[in-house]
């Protein structure tokens, strides 16, 4: 998983008249106040229902933003405003306003005090006018040298019982039981990256692909920059592709961070089915990342879960990865007492499909697999997995319950509450939420993914390989409710519960692990810091690993 690594700089303040404020134009993301976001999560509940009679009936964007949009005289109010300023490409989205600017209109525009590191203009600690605080959330603007933010990729040691060859397309096929596709549909998958990550080759996906025994099918649509090539793009792109079949693969890069993404999602007409996002950060640490001004990082979460919402209801599935530091989180790496567990978001949402992570325990069995990967190299043999943790291959992947639900999502409550019903050790009460939102939903393999970078294979670990393995098997599902009931599957997270409580074989149990590790510890009196594994739903791996050509048998046979 891609996580934010924040990178303090020191501000200094220089006469008015050296000042040089630049010629970019800078974006900038206004947050309207919406309305009836209570109406459209009960909508929601209804269409993503696999029991309701309007299962599959996703709204569509003019819906959506018919029941939460502020009235057109609130609109108007923040567009009058915008509009005294020299400030190019005003979009209206309803609910949000988009433009940019120049830094020094900006400066004047939102009273910004004069800051600099290295000689850069800082855009931080804006003043929204008075008038306007009625009707305006939040602002999300950046200076493109803002300069948070670096990669930070998880540090593998061995184990050994854990199986660190290739986990290539002919293992998953065993693992997960994969069928032979249809694809009476094409369904349209994207990675997601952050903060300018610098992207991807074609010519690396397709080795990849050609190591696997596929045809050639590189990324069809980009979105955002792809100027170089870097681990993390290249690990999201190769293993939804390995795993997707010939379904549509784009790459979507957003410079910032999640609510200005959700925006710029939301603007596009053509969306993908699928997105995969591999990044995330401490829900109560967002203000790190964004300029958190007359609000808290619950607010901006809140906020961005709303977008998440708008997304899920119009027939988007939104995977993310839990995180590779436990429970814990990378703001807790060293199991401080202070703040023992800590939710990453986007993971903890409400409205994603959280993947968590395994390995494949090593075993003597040996495969007759025919693909160049493991013909040339070795690839994993064995069929039982455990979570990932740091004792075993030097990173944990996340899990919890996140800050600040009240209420344990519908679709998953039947199952956290045998969890936490069934006399397993827990963390104090004060630790974590118990009736939030846990997480992840499910897991996947994240441990030895085969990635060409440059030209070169290499093995990369992460709930940044388990997330997009994840998108690919979706597909799969996908394909099956479309052809069955002619409706995306959308939001599928009650699908996947409802399969869950209905068909035990129609998941992998994992029942061996625990999340109370970071990536630099395993932290002592663990249950302080985490959970462990369970037979049946836990905050480790949820619900455990997908059985696939079972869940379409059992889809199939429901049908009828």
């Amino acid at each position: 998983m891609q996580i934010l690594k924040i990178v303090m700089l020191l501000a200094v303040c220089m006469p008015i008249q050296a000042i040089f404020l630049g010629s970019i134009c800078s974006p900038v993301y206004i947050a309207l106040k919406q309305n009836n976001i209570d109406v459209l999560s009960k909508m929601l509940q209804t269409i993503s229902n696999p029991m309701s009679d309007n299962y599959g009936k996703w709204l569509t964007h003019q819906e959506v933003h018919a029941i939460i949009d502020p009235n057109k005289e609130q609109q108007n109010k923040v567009l009058e405003w915008i509009y005294k300023h020299p400030v190019k490409n005003i979009v209206n989205n309803g609910d949000s306003i988009t433009f940019c600017s120049q830094k020094a209109s900006l400066v004047g525009m939102f009273n910004i005090p004069i800051v600099f590191s290295d000689s850069k203009l800082l855009l931080k600690n804006y003043t929204v006018p008075e008038h306007l605080r009625d009707v305006i959330d939040f602002v999300e603007m950046y200076s493109v040298d803002r300069g948070f933010g670096v990669k930070q990729r998880p540090l593998v040691t061995m184990n050994d019982t854990v199986d660190d060859r290739y986990i290539g397309l002919e293992p998953l096929k065993k693992l997960y039981n994969l069928p032979s596709r249809q694809q009476e549909m094409t369904i349209k998958t994207a990675a997601i990256e952050f903060q300018g990550n610098e992207g991807y080759t074609n010519t690396d996906i397709n080795k990849q692909r050609t190591l696997n025994g596929m045809t050639d099918s590189g990324v069809t649509k980009n979105i955002g920059n792809n100027i170089g090539i870097d681990i993390e793009s290249e690990l999201d792109v190769q293993m939804l592709s390995m795993v997707n079949g010939n379904n549509e693969l784009w790459y979507w890069s957003n410079p910032y961070w999640l609510y200005s993404f959700a925006v710029e999602y939301d603007k596009t007409f053509d969306k993908p089915d699928i997105i995969s996002i591999s990044w995330g950060w401490a829900e109560k640490h967002q203000c790190d990342i964004i300029d958190c001004v007359n609000i808290t990082s619950e607010s901006y979460v809140s906020r961005t879960n709303n977008e998440f919402l708008k997304m899920a209801i119009q027939g988007t599935t939104i995977v993310v990865s839990s995180g590779d530091a436990g429970a814990p989180g990378r703001t807790n790496e060293e199991c401080s007492y202070t703040s023992p567990i800590n939710p990453v978001f986007p993971g903890s949402s409400p409205y994603v499909l959280s993947i968590g992570a395994t390995y494949v325990v090593k075993e003597s069995t040996v495969q007759n697999f025919t693909t160049p990967l493991c013909t040339n190299n070795a690839c994993v043999a064995g069929s039982q997995e455990a979570a990932i943790s740091y004792d075993k291959t030097g990173w944990t992947a996340g899990g919890g319950f996140d800050s600040y639900h009240n209420e344990t999502p519908w679709w998953q409550n039947s199952a956290v509450n045998d969890y936490l019903n069934s006399g397993v050790e827990l963390p104090p009460d004060k630790n974590y939420n118990k009736n939030g939102r846990a997480y992840p939903d499910v897991a996947a393999v994240g441990h030895s993914c085969p990635t060409v970078v440059n030209g070169g294979l290499v093995s990369v670990d992460g709930t940044s390989c388990s997330a997009p393995i994840v998108g690919g098997l979706l597909t799969y599902i996908w394909e099956q409710v479309w052809n069955l009931y002619r409706v995306k599957a959308g939001f599928i997270n009650p699908l996947l519960y409802y399969i869950y409580e209905n068909c035990k074989n129609c998941v992998n149990d994992i029942s061996v692990g625990y999340n109370w590790c970071t990536e630099g510890a395993c932290c002592s009196n663990g249950t302080n810091f985490g959970f462990s594994s369970y037979s049946g739903y836990d905050p480790v791996t949820g619900i455990g690993t997908l059985n696939i050509n079972n869940i379409l048998t059992f889809l199939n046979d429901s049908k009828k």
